[in-house]
């Protein structure tokens, strides 16, 4: 590619949400699209629409392609398609929310299979990002080409926050529509507030808004101008409505009439158009963004105020901060009502102040418009596609097979009112076998941590179904009876170590995710109940407790009893280690039967949670040994559980078990986690691919057509059968490879140790 090639008509695609998805980062996909068309070299654009359950199919061009935000495969698809067309440049929109994954992790499996330069416009940008999200931003600089930021103090956060180098990022203002200033009075006489002084605050409504500040603000700036009104314009945010309702909306509206301000403040509950929003804005004389937190390094709703020659009141938020400095607004503390009529009376009570104020922010904002924005993406993009590598090509694309994608199929088909199924005749849930708490608590693990990744309100119903049943089985002293049949009636004395164990570790992980505050109560309550019983389990139950106590230790940290009885817990598993292991047996009892995998997990987990160097050594060196004894060159041989394997006999080489190989999926994880050394994500992988047909006889266990997973691998063939176990096992591993996606199997790999949510799912295996 040459340089004259490049600086010709270049052709881009952009990745992000678009219209009719209502959210501000699908706004800045259309209008920065729509600018970059609209140019002087009239660039061709073609959008990647980020799409989710709410809007599906109403895509018109110039989307050439709906991305479902949950399906990691459809990124691995999309940046193929882009591979393979004559788009020299993919312009990423970047939101953590957006995409799906943790923390929008699934970019990254885009990000990874692409082949054609990338730069990325981070919306957001934190100053202490938590581990994942930092990760996430540093993948993305590896893949990107360019990060463009919307002001110099997120460029500043990105060199001290995240460690990039200064070189690598681009600052382009934020677009606004190019507005001229018209006759004020008229644009109010559309409002019905013609000769009277107006406020406005726009944007998705949702708590961290703050627009009770202002509200609380108003009977001070009433008293001193009778004839002011308050506009709030916008719609409840999506995730708010559908976590909350309207809520927030209410309250607010609860607090005009406490204070008595009803007609100086209006509601306007709709998602009004680009051009009414221009009216609006032209109309006002001052807008107020009284947002309650500083990290809010872009806002779209500020600039475009400014640029319709605004009058802007503001808290002192990053973004606020930069562009309202030298005279071209005013601001005030977070949260003070005080401060906030202090800032708008100054501004009505003096003519000039006003005017002077609304000029500086309109002159400011000239090199902001949506023109002058497009024009700089196709210079930055004309830049970056002269500098691309050829050795970014599509021949040098990976053609090896991507990952599933993360289904419930089989589990909504094993799931009924009181909980999911034990068994299944073929794909057909055996309802004469009933239900266990093993099961159910395999299937809220399963849940949460998808509902954390993809949440849906089908996941969200999944979670309190299951939950529902464990708090059903649970009895007064903390433990669980584990079977029930089909008509209800549970089985008075059928609870074991293993079942109450598995139990906890879903209970610990429901306090460490819930999004809803209910389901995180009981499961604490349940917990607690329960934790006086693990000192007495045998082997594997200890183990689960552990990776209970792990979690529930995440969102608890000073919980001195949950962490007193992890480390109790680790101390008694290498005591057992050290009681039966010598120089042949590294293990901790005489046989490798079940869930082998489990225990060396639960010390490295231990180890992540207490840096205890005993809990290291013992789980490196105990999975090291099963590592030995159950990889037959590149492909996972399960010990069978015809006869186990005792300590100085052959092993059994069949059936083995699906339950098996996921905790050698998640063993694998947590080794890979905890040292960043590549060779255990590659034997993760090894793992994980055993249910998908590398394995003793060559057969996929997993089942595409059903999504659900058969129960073992026979001396000959597979068991037809699909219960829960097996499906939830399958499942479990998926996510724990979604945990690590993006991230190669080479043992040079980078990697940041001690990440639980480091990056996405793996594009290929």
């Amino acid at each position: 590619m040459t340089i004259d090639s490049a600086r010709s008509q270049p052709r881009l695609a952009f990745l992000g949400t678009y219209p009719p998805r209502r959210c501000g980062i699908a706004t800045f996909t259309h209008d920065l699209s729509q600018a970059v068309a609209n140019t002087q070299d009239g660039v061709p654009v073609r959008i990647f629409a980020i799409i989710d359950a709410s809007v599906t199919g109403d895509y018109q061009p110039p989307v050439e392609v709906e991305i479902r935000a949950g399906a990691r495969q459809d990124y691995v698809l999309a940046a193929d398609r882009i591979n393979y067309s004559d788009v020299q440049l993919v312009c990423v929109q970047h939101e953590f929310g957006i995409y799906g994954g943790d923390d929008g992790s699934h970019l990254l499996a885009f990000l990874a299979r692409l082949r054609k330069p990338a730069i990325a416009t981070l919306h957001t940008v934190l100053r202490a990002p938590s581990n994942s999200q930092r990760s996430i931003v540093l993948k993305m600089a590896e893949h990107c080409d360019r990060l463009v930021v919307m002001s110099h103090l997120s460029s500043d956060l990105l060199v001290e926050s995240h460690g990039i180098a200064r070189s690598q990022i681009q600052v382009i203002p934020h677009g606004i529509p190019d507005m001229l200033r018209g006759e004020q009075e008229d644009f109010k006489s559309r409002f019905g507030v013609a000769g009277r002084r107006m406020m406005l605050s726009f944007g998705l409504l949702s708590p961290n808004k703050g627009i009770e500040t202002v509200l609380r603000a108003l009977p001070q700036l009433t008293e001193r101008f009778p004839d002011l009104v308050y506009f709030v314009v916008g719609v409840t945010h999506p995730n708010v409505k559908r976590e909350r309702g309207e809520e927030y909306r209410l309250l607010l509206q609860h607090e005009t009439e406490r204070l008595r301000i009803v007609d100086h403040v209006l509601f306007r509950d709709q998602f009004i158009s680009d051009e009414e929003l221009a009216d609006f804005l032209r109309a006002t004389d001052v807008y107020v963004t009284p947002y309650l937190t500083e990290a809010q390094s872009t806002s779209g709703t500020l600039s475009q105020a400014m640029g319709a020659g605004a009058a802007v009141v503001s808290t002192p938020y990053w973004h606020a901060q930069e562009l309202l400095a030298d005279g071209r607004g005013r601001t005030f503390h977070f949260g003070d009502s005080e401060a906030c009529a202090e800032a708008v009376g100054s501004l009505f009570g003096d003519a000039e102040q006003l005017r002077t104020t609304r000029d500086a922010a309109w002159q400011f904002t000239r090199s902001m418009t949506w023109p002058r924005v497009g024009e700089e993406y196709v210079d930055l993009a004309k830049r970056v596609i002269a500098d691309a590598n050829p050795a970014r090509l599509p021949s040098a694309v990976s053609l090896r097979f991507p990952l599933p994608e993360l289904r419930l199929d089989h589990i909504l088909r094993m799931t009924d009112d009181t909980g999911i199924i034990q068994h299944a005749t073929f794909s057909v849930p055996a309802r004469r076998t009933g239900y266990c708490v093993d099961d159910n608590a395999r299937a809220l693990l399963v849940v949460l941590h998808t509902h954390h990744v993809h949440p849906s309100p089908q996941t969200a119903s999944l979670i309190t179904k299951y939950l529902s049943y464990l708090e059903m089985s649970q009895i007064d002293d903390g433990h669980f009876r584990n079977f029930m049949d089909y008509k209800r009636r549970i089985e008075p004395h059928s609870g074991s170590d293993d079942c109450a164990g598995r139990a906890l570790w879903a209970l610990g992980s429901c306090v460490q995710l819930a999004r809803e505050a209910g389901t995180g109560l009981l499961a604490r309550r349940m917990f607690e109940r329960a934790l006086d019983l693990p000192p007495a389990f045998g082997l594997r139950g200890q183990a689960f407790a552990v990776l209970g106590l792990a979690a529930f230790l995440a969102a608890e940290p000073k919980h001195a009893a949950a962490r007193q009885l992890l480390e109790q817990l680790a101390a008694e598993l290498i005591e057992r280690y050290r009681a039966e292991a010598d120089d042949s047996w590294h293990w901790f009892e005489p046989d490798l039967s079940y869930d082998n995998a489990i225990m060396p997990l639960a010390l490295l987990r231990a180890h992540a949670m207490t840096g205890t160097s005993a809990c290291l050594s013992v789980g490196r060196e105990s999975l090291g040994f099963l590592e030995q004894i159950c990889f037959r060159s590149d492909h996972l041989n399960l010990v069978g559980n015809e006869a186990w394997h005792r300590r100085g006999q052959v092993r059994s080489m069949f059936d083995e078990q699906p339950v098996d190989a996921a905790a050698f999926v998640l063993a694998f994880h947590e080794a890979y986690l905890v040292t960043g050394e590549g060779r255990y994500l590659r034997r993760m992988r090894d793992s994980f691919s055993w249910f998908l047909g590398k394995n003793r006889l060559g057969i996929p266990l997993y089942d595409f057509a059903t999504a659900g997973c058969h129960d073992a691998l026979g001396q000959h063939e597979v068991n037809p059968n699909q219960g829960a176990e097996s499906s939830l096992s399958f499942l479990i591993s998926l996510l724990a490879m979604e945990d690590v996606a993006g991230l190669q199997s080479s043992e040079t790999s980078p990697a940041i140790p001690a990440l639980r949510s480091a990056g996405v799912v793996a594009d290929t295996l």
